[in-house]
């Protein structure tokens, strides 16, 4: 009886070990005074993006990309209101998501002159190899 259950709690570690994905990598984007740093991001279809938004400025900003948003599922919850995350002074967030569709995404901030003044963006999603 004793090796038996053992047998069962041995292969039910290994199913669970198994089914549970990998934790994305953390991509992240720096907010400052009219820049994103990088600027640019290459994510990939249906690999999932923890994406931590780091604002390094005393000021508000937010990280804006309604398109992409909408062409992506999240597993952790909904999409972000309007397409956007708002970031406080000398804080950061994270928002995890699953880009659905390959395309080039802007990304802007929304903030009063920022987009102007250069605070803008792409994202590449492309379709992973074969």
């Amino acid at each position: 009886m004793r090796s038996g259950l053992a047998r069962v709690l041995v292969g039910l570690a290994s199913l669970l070990i198994a089914s549970a994905a990998p934790a994305p990598d953390i991509v992240t984007v720096h907010l400052s005074n009219f820049a994103f740093t990088p600027d640019q991001l290459r994510l990939r279809v249906g690999e999932p993006v923890h994406l931590r938004i780091v604002n390094d400025s005393t000021g508000g900003h937010n990280f804006t990309a309604p398109s992409l948003f909408s062409a992506s599922t999240f597993p952790d919850g909904s999409p972000p209101t309007s397409g956007k995350v708002e970031v406080g002074p000398k804080s950061s967030t994270d928002i995890v998501f699953v880009p659905r569709v390959p395309g080039t995404y802007r990304v802007e901030c929304t903030h009063f002159l920022h987009s102007l003044f250069g605070m803008t963006g792409n994202v590449v999603v492309e379709v992973p190899p074969r």
